[in-house]
């Protein structure tokens, strides 16, 4: 393909954005895989062969120079699909400052200057996509997720504003609201889940590119769960 429509999926090294990768090729997209993991970038990215780079989207300062090399080696960005993110829960006067600030600068942060480093392109090309991966935490209030969800409730307005902002220069910005999946993101945070409940990262992975794919449609606020997460 002379001009490959590349989209970069961040934290793509487990769950909904390893499962998005071969569904992203098989639409004739040329996704770019990136994680914090070194060894599980290269190792994932052989295996899918596919081009991967490191990407801690956590450390902010790191993005616009990794968004310029991939842009370098493979050609102009199509599409960012923004799907790290951390977990964190329980009574907020008791989470270390230290992790409130991991969650905001990867879950918030991170996302909005991924998007920065790559939305000036798209607008001027007039093409293309933000595509973030946000949660149904972001649509309700509860106890114990508070620092959470308020990195996804900023994500949701961040979200909204972009889509009105961007829509009429060509560029679709977007959101998905999922709940539970069955991902490493509750392990890594140390937290039991019954996950046999939740739906599967190929399931939240192929709502998105139904998303993706209608490239005449802007989905706004899409939300899904599993049936089993209901009972």
């Amino acid at each position: 393909m002379n001009n490959p429509r590349n989209v970069i999926v961040t934290g793509a090294t487990s769950g909904v954005g390893l499962a998005l990768i071969p569904l992203l090729k098989e639409k004739g997209y040329q996704p770019i895989l990136t994680g914090r993991n070194a060894e599980k970038v290269q190792n994932y990215a052989a295996e899918q062969q596919v081009p991967g780079y490191v990407l801690d989207v956590s450390d902010t300062g790191s993005i616009p120079s990794v968004i310029e090399e991939i842009e370098k080696e493979n050609g102009p960005i199509f599409g960012l699909i923004n799907n790290a993110g951390i977990w964190l829960e329980g009574e907020f006067a008791t989470n270390k400052p230290e992790d409130i600030h991991d969650v905001v600068n990867c879950n918030m942060m991170g996302t909005m200057m991924a998007t920065h480093a790559v939305l000036p392109d798209l607008a001027e090309r007039g093409t293309g996509f933000i595509f973030n991966v946000v949660s149904t935490g972001a649509l309700y209030t509860r106890k114990n997720i508070s620092v959470y969800a308020a990195s996804k409730w900023a994500i949701r307005g961040f979200t909204g504003c972009l889509e009105a902002e961007y829509a009429p220069k060509g560029v679709r910005v977007m959101g998905f609201y999922p709940g539970k999946i069955s991902s490493e993101m509750y392990t890594t945070a140390g937290v039991p889940r019954d996950l046999e409940i939740a739906m599967t990262p190929h399931q939240a992975a192929e709502m998105i590119i139904m998303m993706i794919t209608h490239e005449n449609m802007v989905w706004s606020h899409v939300s899904g769960r599993s049936l089993s997460d209901y009972v």
